[in-house]
């Protein structure tokens, strides 16, 4: 339960700078997170219809994480990125993609 309401609050915390145009959400993501995330985007986009009053739709990319790590690097514009392991985060870290403290936030 603590992983999903992690992953909620920085799902939230990455969607709270949108602005009132861009209201799509791009997750890139691992394959097996595939089914999961079906599920989870639907009761997220509830959640933030409920708690900001605004629509967000949420596109999801997905593929091995590291290959995703790198379509990232490479300049794939995604607003969330959820892997399975920390190595593809502390790549994205290494490249300034992502923030260098991300496993202290």
């Amino acid at each position: 339960m603590n992983t999903i309401k992690s992953i909620a609050a920085a799902t939230l915390l990455a969607v709270s700078g949108l602005n009132v145009s861009a209201q799509t959400l791009l997750n890139a993501s691992y394959d097996v997170a595939r089914e999961f995330y079906k599920d989870y985007n639907a009761a997220f986009i509830a959640h933030y219809k409920k708690t900001t009053g605004k629509d967000v739709k949420i596109d999801q990319a997905h593929g091995g994480s590291s290959a995703q790590a790198r379509a990232v690097n490479d300049g794939l514009d995604a607003d969330v990125v959820t892997m399975n392991t920390t190595t593809d985060i502390d790549f994205l870290a290494s490249k300034g993609v992502v923030a260098a403290d991300w496993n202290k936030r």
